[in-house]
């Protein structure tokens, strides 16, 4: 089966949509708050453009393909051009994605504690975005024109007041510290809370897609 990966846009909305031949597998949609159908996918301006797309057919609506998914697993990052990337399973973790729209290339990284590495290990903060940073630059990425978005760090120890336990909270000032120090603008962010994230990156229009483990999604 080919597998396609749609973004759709139109005045109202936009969505991605995961494909699997010619059928519609899986959504993230910007309207699934006031939609009847949630993302079952059925219905809707969006559904019918990505079914034409997928028959061959062209579309009144704002169709594009990305090339791909990529998906950073505890303490990698991994880039690409023009794909879609993802972080799941986020608790105390970061997602931080770093992104040059003017090329499309970008990267994320799955953030597990705070701070630097002496061995050059990913799953610290300053490392994991000092070395996705440069792999970026070295894959043609424009220095000047990297901006960045990150969410997660959930309190999962929500009954402990131990500072040391407080991991999720460390992450997040420790990536923003990071960030800062490298002169890279932030665009969104969404830290903090008791609630696990997965966290998926569109390069087509910059949006960075947050869904909470209790089904609330946000598009940042």
């Amino acid at each position: 089966m080919n597998e396609d990966i749609l973004f759709i846009s139109n005045e109202s909305g936009k969505a991605i949509f995961l494909t699997s031949g010619a059928v519609l597998v899986k959504s993230f949609c910007s309207l699934s708050k006031t939609c009847l159908f949630r993302d079952s996918c059925r219905g809707c301006d969006m559904v019918d453009a990505a079914k034409s797309h997928l028959a061959g057919n062209k579309s009144n609506l704002n169709v594009k393909n990305l090339a791909g998914e990529l998906s950073a697993g505890i303490g990698e990052y991994k880039i690409g051009k023009n794909v879609l990337l993802k972080v799941m399973g986020l608790g105390s973790c970061i997602g931080v994605i770093l992104s040059d729209f003017s090329t499309g290339i970008c990267g994320i990284a799955h953030v597990l504690l705070p701070g630097a590495s002496n061995t050059g290990e990913a799953k610290y903060a300053e490392t994991a975005i000092e070395n996705m940073f440069e792999d970026m630059i070295r894959m043609g990425a424009r220095k000047n024109r990297i901006t960045a978005k990150f969410a997660g760090g959930s309190q999962v120890f929500k009954h402990m007041s131990l500072d040391i336990l407080k991991i999720g909270d460390r992450n997040a000032i420790s990536v923003e510290e990071a960030l800062v120090k490298r002169n890279i603008p932030i665009l969104a962010k969404d830290v903090g809370g008791e609630v696990g994230r997965n966290v998926f990156f569109n390069p087509v229009d910059g949006s960075m897609i947050v869904k909470y483990t209790k089904g609330e999604v946000l598009w940042l």
